[in-house]
């Protein structure tokens, strides 16, 4: 009966080494005590905490979608302790935890410790919606900022106030200036840049203890850029004649503003998002009107413009904007000073019916002129130094005709008629001589 109960016992202690190594294939323990929390100041790095037996560890990042991402693996004996920025250790706009297992030295792995779900929302990502220039030379900015998602995990370890996001906003240094920088509460729409030496960038981003909304497509720019406006008129131009003007209009050549702002020494070009208009005024106590607006043009370019009186002119470039993804371009209004050119009558007709005429020939003048006033013109004779008056020509509607006999036998003489100054619709017309026409008397 011991035969039998020895082989029984043998057989319990192969049964029993059998077992063994499937105790060893569970693995160690599992860790305990996993902490979250932020390191501060900043609340930008998680610091992460956990218990063990001083086994190696893995840190996971898991995704509420089942996305599982190994973060970190620490070896025997080190501190239960990894700290890693916000935005390196969780996927922005997401919900996550953390998980920590222990690992022995056959690679097996214990089971889990786990954190709490948590988000990693991002601070909102912030658009410019309007740039406007105001007269003392700041610049006022509006923007907008995204929805962000649900938090579907309210009071998470890693929640924080909404005082942790800020927003930013910096003017780049260019030649013409150093940059400046500005920071702003959470919520912000509406800034006020000071006066500053144009042109230069303007980049928006917002951030949190999860992310920086910037970089080049996270960010929102706008350029505060320099029109240039030139205007070169006629210093007298004849009644209803059309006549061009010298226009330039243009900015400074400017592009991926956020990291390559041009200074001053950079060309003008023209720009398509620019309406210029041409304006015109019979003084400086009237209002300018605009006679002419043009757009798409070259830098330099002509305009024709059909002129009826005496008038000051300049170049008006409003304010304007351009829009180019998320890069807003945009420049305060800009003009020439005034430009005054003063306009001649125009003659149809202005002669003689004949160029010969024997002594005591009648001769006839006619004049017909523009503006069709009614004054007296000045029949003209030219001595060989001055022009001399000969007589009146009374005109109606702008015409007129004045006859007399021919006399002085064997003389060549000049004449020329003068239209005084007149007013045509409120607008002056400048005393305006003819051209001159010969007469012989044989």
């Amino acid at each position: 009966m011991r035969k039998p109960l020895a082989i029984t016992a043998a057989a319990l202690v192969l049964l029993g080494s059998t077992q063994l190594p499937a105790q060893a294939a569970a693995g160690p323990e599992a860790p305990t005590d996993l902490q979250l929390s932020w390191v501060a100041p900043g609340n930008q790095q998680v610091k992460m905490t956990w218990a063990d037996g001083g086994e190696a560890n893995i840190v996971r990042v898991e995704y509420q979608d089942g996305h599982q991402v190994t973060r970190f693996t620490s070896k025997p004996g080190t501190p239960n302790e990894w700290t890693r920025v916000g935005h390196a250790l969780v996927w922005t706009d997401r919900v996550a935890r953390i998980s920590v297992v222990s690992i022995d030295e056959s690679g097996a792995e214990s089971a889990p410790v786990v954190s709490p779900w948590f988000d990693s929302i991002g601070a909102p990502l912030p658009t410019f919606t309007s740039a406007v220039p105001l007269p003392d030379g700041s610049l006022k900015l509006n923007w907008s900022l995204a929805p962000v998602p649900v938090d579907t995990t309210p009071g998470d370890p890693l929640d924080l106030p909404s005082t942790n996001e800020v927003v930013k906003l910096a003017v780049a240094t260019t030649p013409n200036a150093p940059g400046k920088s500005f920071t702003l509460p959470a919520g912000s729409t509406t800034f006020t840049i000071p006066t500053h030496p144009r042109p230069y960038p303007v980049a928006m981003l917002t951030t949190n203890e999860w992310v920086i909304r910037g970089g080049t497509t996270g960010s929102s720019s706008v350029v505060f850029n320099e029109t240039t406006v030139g205007l070169s008129v006629p210093a007298t131009n004849v009644y209803s004649q059309s006549l061009p003007f010298s226009i330039v209009a243009g900015t400074r050549m400017c592009a991926n503003a956020q990291y390559n702002c041009p200074d001053r020494t950079n060309p003008f070009v023209a720009n398509p998002g620019i309406r210029t208009l041409l304006q015109a005024r019979p003084d400086a106590a009237r209002p300018w009107k605009t006679i002419g607006t043009y757009t798409n043009q070259q830098l330099r370019f002509t305009a024709n413009v059909r002129l009826y009186g005496g008038q000051q002119y300049r170049l008006y470039i409003p304010t304007w904007s351009h829009l180019n993804g998320r890069e807003l371009t945009v420049a305060p209004a800009a003009s020439t000073s005034a430009r005054y050119s003063a306009t001649q009558a125009k003659f149809a007709v202005a002669g003689f019916n004949t160029s010969t005429a024997t002594v005591g020939q009648i001769v006839k003048t006619t004049v017909d002129v523009l503006p069709a006033g009614t004054v007296k013109a000045d029949l003209q004779w030219y001595d060989g130094k001055v022009w001399r008056h000969a007589t009146y020509i009374s005109l109606t509607k702008g015409k007129g005709t004045f006859s007399f006999k021919a006399a002085g036998r064997g003389t060549s003489r000049y004449w020329r008629v003068v239209v005084p100054k007149m007013t045509m619709n409120g607008l002056p017309i400048v005393a305006t001589p003819s051209k001159a026409f010969k007469l012989t008397v044989r």
